[in-house]
C-alpha cells in the first residue's frame, strides 16, 4: 500500500516536471520590421548591421537593393513568409463610413532566428528580398 508521503510526492515531481515542459516549449516572439532597420542602408551593398538575437548582432547582406541573406552569429536561420503583417510596415490611415474591408494579398518575408529561449524575427514587403523557393509559410515555433 502506497503511503500519504509517496503519493505526495509523486504528486509534486510529476507536477514541476509538466510546468518545467511548458516553460521550456513556451517562445517569446519579437517580430522587427527590417525594411525600417535597414533603413538607407538598403541601397549600399555589403553586410549591415541591423540589431540584435540575445547576445548575437544581426546582420543582412544586401546586394542590388535586396537582401540576399541575414545572419546572427553561429544561430540557425529559418526563411519564412506571411500574408499577415507581423511587423509594422508603413500603414496607410484611413477614413471611411460604414463597413470597410481591405484585402492583403501582399507576402510579407522574414529572416527568423532562435536562440533557444526567443525567436526572432526581421520582415520585409517582397520588394526588399530575393524569393527563392526555400521560404516556408510562417508558424510560431
Amino acid at each position: 500500500m502506497l503511503s500519504r508521503r509517496i503519493l505526495l510526492s509523486f504528486v509534486i515531481i510529476s507536477t514541476c516536471v509538466l510546468g518545467a515542459g511548458q516553460i521550456a516549449l513556451a517562445k517569446n516572439p519579437h517580430h522587427m520590421n527590417g525594411h525600417n532597420a535597414l533603413g538607407a542602408k538598403l541601397n549600399q551593398d555589403g553586410k549591415h548591421e541591423v540589431g540584435k538575437a540575445g547576445k548575437n548582432s544581426v546582420s543582412a547582406e544586401v546586394k542590388n537593393k535586396k537582401v540576399v541573406n541575414m545572419s546572427a552569429g553561429s544561430l540557425p536561420v529559418r526563411k519564412v513568409k506571411s500574408n499577415k503583417k507581423m511587423a509594422a510596415m508603413d500603414g496607410v490611415k484611413l477614413a471611411a463610413n460604414g463597413e470597410f474591408k481591405v484585402a492583403q494579398a501582399d507576402v510579407y518575408y522574414a529572416y527568423c532566428f532562435d536562440d533557444g529561449l526567443d525567436e526572432y524575427c526581421y520582415w520585409y514587403p517582397a520588394s526588399d528580398v530575393v524569393v527563392t523557393d526555400t521560404w516556408v509559410e510562417y508558424s510560431p515555433i
